[in-house]
């Protein structure tokens, strides 16, 4: 069965995170919670391969080269409980912390033991939706990505 990240994600922010690779169980209870408010996230790493070839043969080979992240995310405004909007202004540095499938911990964060994505961002952007009339208002963060982020992170003790 295919899974649907609905009722399942858990994606909190914090400002430090000592070891990315093994997030402390801690630190993510410290996070701030903004699944409720997430419309929809682009967190993604990509690469991009260098060609090798060689004159021996006709096939052109390649290695890995660098890669690059990036990362955006849609959000409601809530006029009760703005959590995400107020969380992330403008040149805000921090970590998201996305466990896609859900985690066993309070409010499906992950618990030790459990995969979760960290990725160190930096929002270069918050820019409101257009205002149109019988629509909730949105917002979408953009972030620059200035590390390379865990995507299997394992949170720790």
């Amino acid at each position: 069965m295919r899974i649907i990240p609905n009722e399942n994600s858990w994606i909190g922010f914090a400002t430090t995170i000592a070891n990315i690779s093994a997030p402390k169980v801690a630190e993510i209870t410290g996070a701030v919670d903004l699944t409720d408010a997430i419309i929809t996230i682009t967190a993604s790493a990509t690469g991009n391969t260098v060609p090798t070839p060689s004159l021996k043969s006709l096939f052109e080979r390649s290695v890995p080269g660098t890669a690059a992240a990036q990362f955006t995310m849609d959000a409601y405004r809530d006029d009760e409980d703005d959590t995400v909007y107020e969380t992330l202004p403008r040149n805000t540095k921090g970590y998201v912390l996305i466990s896609r499938f859900g985690g066993t911990g309070p409010d499906n964060a992950p618990a030790v033991g459990e995969n979760c994505e960290v990725w160190p961002v930096h929002v270069s952007s918050r820019s409101n939706s257009a205002m149109t009339s019988n629509t909730a208002e949105t917002f979408t963060v953009t972030a620059a990505v200035p590390d390379e982020p865990d995507e299997d992170a394992v949170v720790s003790a």
